[in-house]
Parts: structure tokens; C-alpha cells; sequence
């Protein structure tokens, strides 16, 4: 119990986390109605393709999610009480409008815990907050990217193809996604190394670099694809498709992970890391991850400079490989010098 108290005082849940976790609930809100009206923009200028690509950019992803998070708490309350369907249905719902909702609910009670000085309390609130940040942040790694990355590709698509459609708004939208995009993936991996105690946490300088060397990888990936489906939508879907399919299947013989109780649930949750992996790698088991990293980005570089060499013009090609190896520049950088408690030998 000593221990366990050491490891949940090591970290706290200070008023800035708070805050933020109140601001990213409230955001997700405000990003799905911003969804829906700009489907509903599409709809009124008459360019049906693009808002039924908008909806389904909406709804598959909705369902995806609800399924994954339905799955979780499921397997959370395993061997514990039963979960009733109305509890859980609206679970679901809050969850899919106020992602951040629950944890937010657990910093609140750790901070009244806090003032009463009930220790025994905040061991509890903190552990459920790790939890619960833990699912949380996995989900919101599939709605950045199976949400908001297939709408900004699409969005940046129709910029490249009609470069009068760029305004003010529209460019201040791509710098949000790709700040934002960057930005989840740092709370991910973050969160995945606060629930593991053997683990220590990442520095600032660490998480800057993280974050710097993601944008970087993103963002060549997003404008090369965007670029693609300007001139091949079709075909540039098509090659996604495939591009999950052999990525979800690699993950799903190699790592072999148990996010489910059935294998299909499981298959169906690496088919959806196959589709975060059209943008960027993130690791779904624990362990070194250098090898995997080395073919990943081997592949990748591959598809941009095939496709920059035949397709895309120089100026374009520029930025786009140019900010792939400044990614790998700063990854390199980042697991030599930044890594907390790691060796490069080891990563």
C-alpha cells in the first residue's frame, strides 16, 4: 500500500489539468457541431460529394468509437458488477459528445479529496483519473484520426485543387488540426506511461521534441495525401484502404493484441490502428519499438517520394520530404537525448 501511495502521490492533478481537461471536453462539443455545419455548408453550395463524404467522415468513425469504448468498458467492469444497458448507453452518449467528461469528474473529486486532506480518497481518484485518462486518450487517438484527419484531408484537397477556396478561416482550421493532431498523440503516449509504474514520466524538453517531430511527420503525410486525392480521389482512397488493411493485419499477427474479448473485436480495433498509420506510427504493445519504427518510416518515405517524384510538383515535393526528415532528424534526436530512463541501444 506504501508503494502504491508513492506512485499515486508522484504525480498530481494539478488546477491547470484541471482546466485543461474542462477546455477539451467543451471542445469536443464545439468540433462535432463544427463538423455537422460544415457538411451542412457542403449540402447548401450544392456539393453533395463533398458532404457525403463529410458525413461519412462523421458517422463511420462515430460508430467505430462507440464500439471500442462500449468494448472497454465492458472488459473494465469484468468480474466486477454487472453493466446495465441504460448505464451504459448513456455512458456512450456522454462519451461521444463530452469525451473528456469522466475524467474531468475524477480530477473534481480528487481535488475535494485533496482539501478534506482524505488520503485514502485520493489514491482512489487518482488511480480511476489514470484509468479513465488512459481509455480516453486511446479514443481520442481514433477520433483525430479517423475523424478530423479524413475531413482535413478532404478539405485540403479541394484548397489544392481550387486555390481560390483558401481563406483566412480555412488555413487557421489546418493549423489547429495539425497542432491539435500533434498534440493528442503526446497526451497518448503520455498517459500510457503515467498508468505504468516502472515507468517515469517525460520531461518538458521530451514532449516538445515529441510534439515537434510528430507535426513534422503529420504534416508531410497529410499534404501528400491531400495532394494525391486532389488529382486521384478514387484511387487515393482505394490505396488507403489497402494501406490499413496490410498495416492493421501486420498488427495484428505481430503484436497479437488483447483489446477485446473476441479476436474479430481485436482485428477490428488494429484495422483502426492501420488507419492511424496512414499518418504517423504509435506503438500498440510495450517493448522496443526501433525496428518497427525503421520499416514504418522506410514505407512511408517510399509512397512520398514515389508519389512526389511522378505526381507532385517540385515546390510541393519540397515541403513534403522536407518536413519527413526533419522528423526523422528530430526522432533521432529525441530518443538519444530526451527519453526518459532509456538508452538508444534499448529503443
Amino acid at each position: 500500500m506504501e508503494n502504491i501511495e508513492t506512485a499515486a502521490f508522484s504525480g498530481q492533478i494539478t488546477a491547470f489539468s484541471i482546466v485543461m481537461t474542462a477546455i477539451s471536453a467543451f471542445m469536443r462539443f464545439i468540433t462535432i457541431l463544427m463538423n455537422w455545419y460544415l457538411a451542412y455548408e457542403y449540402w447548401k453550395m450544392e456539393s453533395y460529394t463533398y458532404c457525403h463524404w463529410t458525413i461519412a467522415s462523421i458517422l463511420l468513425p462515430m460508430i467505430l468509437t462507440t464500439l471500442i469504448y462500449s468494448n472497454v468498458v465492458i472488459v473494465s467492469n469484468l468480474g466486477k458488477k454487472p453493466v446495465i444497458c441504460a448505464d451504459l448507453f448513456w455512458k456512450l452518449v456522454l462519451s461521444y459528445l463530452f469525451r473528456d467528461a469522466t475524467t474531468l469528474n475524477w480530477t473534481l473529486k480528487y481535488n475535494e479529496a485533496k482539501k478534506r486532506d482524505d488520503k485514502i480518497a485520493q489514491i482512489e481518484c487518482y488511480h480511476r483519473y489514470l484509468k479513465e485518462e488512459c481509455n480516453v486518450g486511446f479514443i481520442r487517438l481514433f477520433d483525430s484520426f479517423l475523424e478530423s484527419a479524413p475531413q482535413k484531408v478532404l478539405q485540403l484537397a479541394i484548397v489544392l485543387r481550387y486555390i481560390k477556396s483558401l481563406t483566412y478561416l480555412r488555413a487557421l482550421t489546418f493549423l489547429i488540426y495539425f497542432i491539435s493532431i500533434a498534440w493528442c498523440l503526446v497526451a497518448y503516449n503520455r498517459s500510457n506511461r503515467m498508468v505504468q509504474l516502472d515507468k517515469y514520466d517525460i520531461e518538458t524538453k521530451g514532449l516538445v521534441v515529441q510534439f515537434c517531430f510528430l507535426l513534422s511527420f503529420t504534416a508531410s503525410r497529410t499534404i501528400c495525401i491531400a495532394y494525391m486525392a486532389s488529382l486521384f480521389p478514387m484511387e487515393t482512397f482505394a490505396a488507403c484502404i489497402l494501406h490499413i488493411l496490410l498495416c492493421g493485419t501486420v498488427v495484428f499477427i505481430v503484436d497479437t493484441p488483447k483489446f477485446g474479448r473476441s479476436q474479430i473485436m481485436n482485428y477490428i480495433l488494429c484495422l483502426t490502428f492501420g488507419a492511424v498509420y496512414i499518418f504517423i506510427f504509435t506503438p500498440v504493445s510495450d517493448g522496443p519499438t526501433k525496428y518497427k519504427y525503421i520499416i514504418y518510416l522506410s514505407l512511408c518515405f517510399l509512397q512520398n517520394l514515389f508519389a512526389c517524384i511522378i505526381w507532385i510538383p517540385l515546390y510541393l515535393a519540397i515541403l513534403i520530404n522536407g518536413f519527413f526528415i526533419m522528423g526523422i532528424a528530430l526522432m533521432i534526436y529525441y530518443y538519444l537525448q530526451c527519453h526518459p530512463g532509456i538508452t538508444s541501444a534499448i529503443f
